[in-house]
């Protein structure tokens, strides 16, 4: 897999889509930044950082991703894949419905995926050494560049939706505890039933990912 590197971009998500869209770059292909000043967050949100920190895209071709995955928990995959290797590594890091990583209570990072043409791009941010006021910082020592050959070497290994459901459906009540947004709505997840499209169902409403 071709790998691009910067010491700073904008966004390591926005440089790929537009990489891809003019044909200059094909997937699979990942691209990672020492810096990023405008990324892209959670409901419009920037997510920046200093230098140590994670910031990465990967593309993969949508014939690629593994038969059984809903488009609609495209975030959760990626970002669980994530998860299990930081786990591997030694973190104690959990996946917050759909998208966020998390120390205990606090958020330390987030996977944001679009899915474009015959295309799928998960962006990741995480705080490996710094981190703004109320986050939280990876509780282990690794570089960017380590953890995304390590995050590369999971997804070869072709890992399908139901494996990573029937891991994560157990995860999932952790994030009881908290609120999810839809749009501008704040939702309490305290009663959510996880779907196996990794949709929720809230009383009578269907709630999915837009990430």
């Amino acid at each position: 897999m071709e790998i691009y590197s910067f010491e700073s971009l904008p966004s390591t998500q926005r440089w790929l889509l537009d990489r891809l869209a003019e044909g200059a770059v094909t997937p699979p292909c990942a691209v990672i930044a020492d810096r990023q000043t405008q990324g892209i967050g959670s409901r419009g949100n920037r997510w920046i950082g200093r230098p140590g920190n994670f910031f990465a895209s990967v593309a993969l071709k949508k014939s690629d991703l593994p038969g059984d995955l809903p488009l609609c928990a495209a975030s959760i995959y990626f970002a669980y894949l994530m998860r299990m290797t930081l786990f591997e590594t030694g973190s104690k890091v959990w996946l917050k419905w759909p998208n966020d990583f998390y120390l205990k209570d606090r958020k330390i990072g987030g996977c944001i995926t679009t899915v474009k043409g015959d295309a799928a791009v998960a962006g990741i941010g995480l705080n490996l050494v710094d981190a703004p006021r109320n986050f939280g910082v990876l509780d282990i020592d690794i570089t960017p560049e380590t953890l995304l050959r390590r995050y590369l070497d999971q997804l070869k290994k072709g890992w399908t939706w139901k494996q990573i459901f029937s891991r994560y459906r157990l995860e999932f009540e952790q994030s009881r505890a908290f609120c999810t947004h839809w749009g501008e709505e704040e939702i309490d997840m305290a009663e959510a039933l996880l779907n196996e499209d990794g949709s929720l169902t809230i009383g009578n409403r269907r709630v999915v990912s837009r990430r």
